[in-house]
Formats: structure tokens, C-alpha cells, sequence
């Protein structure tokens, strides 16, 4: 820039203070301009260069950018005229010199914080809509782990940024890291569970072992629905309108059986004792031809009757067929259980109960053989 006003120096009479200040003066004007049709060019080619894509993720952030591209343009002019300004001072101006080094450190602090403060929305950005797409994939809710990772990210930023700044000042920061670096192990130690936890929330997430919805069996014993996976915990909710709350570490180490997924449909059985003596057959026929007439019952695969066991007091068959969902499963159930017991019943097939018969001998007979046997014994 002062190569381009040189031969304007003869215009101000030589005097170095007042031509550099000229030339300073049109620096920061030349910067504010240039910070202009750079914006203007991001707000019009800019946006129809990104507008032909689906995600919104990019013309967020290229908002984000034009907030801040004047003011980021504005420091650094004056950085820039302030140095030219410098170059006509001599050391005799030494509460001038000093002035103008106090201010590049003021500018090189706010030049600091715009760019901290734009990496950090749009890194706060980024993780809100990974978050959001990692919801709408596994259909969990994300609501109070963004917050969370946004504050986290922020913190990070402008750690990094005070770190930066301080070493540029000429501060020893060895020992800020080495404080930092303590305070992280020792809140680590000391939230551990807690970090386990919301760390094996985004791996369930991730992973996706269950969703918000599907029927799950924990090792415990329980039974329940996916009401909600949380930060910390994973809330289910039981045949009794109860919350079962469990760490997300539990739920990651043990293993849990998934009744929802991949698909809904499950399996219904309904198992019957007849009495024997009755129509194999016919009553597989029976079993089936109620199944196939259920409107929950699937049609495919087709439902499906057997002869287990031939047991003490029944023969037992099972029936097998499949529903739609879980929901489903325990009322299907029980009408096919009551159907069942109605045709068994129209068609005189006995449904028995256990029975046992004892029989009862008499130890008469032996006895006299005894006796006699002994008289024997003594007339000899």
C-alpha cells in the first residue's frame, strides 16, 4: 500500500507521520471494502452455489460467516493502519509507539474472540446437526445430550483460543496445561460413572440395540417398552405403568433380548392337553382352521399345530403362528386360548386333568402261606 502512495509523500510535504497515517487510514478503508464485496459476493454467488444442495447445513454456516466477516475485516484493517502509522513514527515518539503496541495486542484479543466465537457456533452447529441426524436414524431423543456437547465444545474452543493468546503474550502456559490436564483427570475420577454412562448412551444411539418403543427383557427379569433413552439412563416402562430406570453402563454390558427388532412380528403359542383316546387330526385340524380364521394372525408364515408329548394324563399339542407387533401378542393369546376351549367343547374333546390311579392289593393270602409254612416247620 505505501508503494501505491509513494509518490504522494511530496503532497503532504514530506512529513512521514501524516503520510502514513494517510496511507493507514486508507488501509482500514481498503480492508472495510474488500470486507464488503467479499460478503456480497458469499450473499449472492455464494448462495446459489449452496442452494443446489438438500442439507441446510451449509447455508447456516454460511450465516454464521457473514455475521462476522465486517467486524473480522475492520480489525484487521486497523491492525494493518496501525502498523503503517508505525513506520512514519520515530523513537522519540515513544508514548505514540507505545499506544499502537498496546492497541495490535487489544485487536489481536478481539481478532482472538471473532474467530473463537465463529468456530465455535459452527462447531456447535455441527454437533447439533450430527446429533439430530443420529435422532432421526435411530428414532432417539437427543434433547438433553446437544446441550450438554454444545457447552463442552464451547469450553474447548475457548480454551484452545486463551491458550493461543496467552502464548502469543509470551505467557508460559506449560503450567496451565499441566493445571488443565489435573482438573480434567480428577473430575474424570470423579464423574466416571457418569461419564460411562453418557457414553454408552451415544453408543446405544450408535449402535442401536433397541429404539424408542421396542419391547425389551433386561437380565433382571423384567419385561417393558422403550420409553426413553436419556444421557444417563434408559427408562422403561413396565405392564404395570411403572418406570424401570437403568444405567445406560448396565444396559451396554448385559445382555438384553430385543422383542421389536429388527422386526415387530413375534411368535404366539397356545399349548392344549387332550385326553387320549381323541382324534389326532382332528384336532390339529382344529387348532390351525381357529388360528387361520384370527384376524391378528399373520398369514404367513401359516400357523402351524404339533403333538409334543404324550404325557401322564393328556396328549399335549401346541399351536404356533405369528402377529404383527408385540402389542398383540398376550390378547391373541388369550382369545385363541378361549376359542380353543369352546370348539373343544362343541366337539366333545376332552381337555383332562392330571389324574393318578392307585391300586390296592391285599396281603392276606401271603400271610397264611407263611404260617402254614412255619406249622410245617415245627411238626417236623
Amino acid at each position: 500500500m505505501e508503494i501505491l502512495f509513494k509518490n504522494l509523500l511530496p503532497f503532504f510535504g514530506g512529513n512521514q507521520i501524516i503520510f502514513h497515517l494517510f496511507v493507514g487510514i486508507v488501509t482500514v478503508i481498503t480492508f472495510l471494502i474488500g470486507g464488503k464485496i467479499v460478503k456480497f459476493f458469499l450473499n449472492t454467488v455464494g448462495r446459489k452455489l449452496i442452494s443446489k444442495t438438500e442439507s441446510d447445513l451449509d447455508d447456516k454456516i454460511l450465516e454464521i460467516i457473514l455475521e462476522r466477516i465486517i467486524a473480522l475485516a475492520g480489525v484487521i484493517g486497523l491492525s494493518f493502519g496501525l502498523a503503517e502509522l508505525e513506520k512514519g513514527l520515530f523513537p522519540e515518539h515513544t508514548g505514540i509507539l507505545k499506544l499502537i503496541e498496546y492497541s495490535h495486542n487489544a485487536l489481536y484479543f478481539v481478532a482472538a474472540i471473532i474467530v473463537t466465537s465463529v468456530l465455535s457456533k459452527i462447531l456447535k452447529l455441527l454437533i447439533t446437526y450430527g446429533l439430530r441426524n443420529v435422532a432421526a436414524k435411530n428414532e432417539t431423543d437427543t434433547h438433553s445430550l446437544t446441550p450438554l456437547a454444545n457447552r463442552i465444545a464451547t469450553f474447548i474452543a475457548f480454551t484452545m483460543a486463551a491458550i493461543v493468546v496467552l502464548d502469543h503474550f509470551g505467557q508460559n502456559i506449560s503450567s496451565i496445561i499441566t493445571l488443565l490436564g489435573a482438573g480434567s483427570l480428577a473430575l474424570g475420577l470423579a464423574a466416571q460413572d457418569t461419564i460411562s454412562n453418557m457414553i454408552s448412551g451415544f453408543i446405544i444411539m450408535l449402535d442401536r440395540p433397541f429404539r424408542i418403543g421396542d419391547r425389551i427383557k433386561i437380565p433382571s427379569g423384567e419385561t417393558g417398552d422403550i420409553y426413553e433413552i436419556g444421557l444417563r439412563s434408559t427408562k422403561i416402562l413396565d405392564f404395570d405403568n411403572n418406570l424401570i430406570i437403568v444405567p445406560n453402563n448396565d444396559l451396554i454390558k448385559t445382555k438384553v433380548v430385543n422383542y421389536g427388532y429388527p422386526a415387530g412380528e413375534i411368535r404366539v403359542i397356545v399349548e392344549v392337553g387332550v385326553a387320549y383316546g381323541s382324534d389326532v387330526d382332528q384336532v390339529k385340524h382344529l387348532l390351525v382352521n381357529l388360528a387361520r380364521k384370527h384376524p391378528k394372525v399373520l398369514k404367513t408364515p401359516v400357523p402351524e399345530a404339533f403333538l409334543m408329548s404324550l404325557g401322564d394324563s393328556a396328549l399335549q399339542f401346541r399351536l404356533v403362528c405369528r402377529v404383527a407387533s408385540f402389542q398383540d401378542q398376550f390378547i391373541t393369546s388369550e382369545n385363541l386360548r378361549v376359542q380353543v376351549y369352546n370348539e373343544f367343547k362343541n366337539h366333545r374333546i376332552e381337555i383332562p386333568f392330571p389324574q393318578q390311579v392307585v391300586h390296592v392289593t391285599s396281603n392276606t393270602s401271603a400271610h397264611a402261606l407263611q404260617n402254614s409254612s412255619k406249622r410245617k416247620k415245627v411238626s417236623r
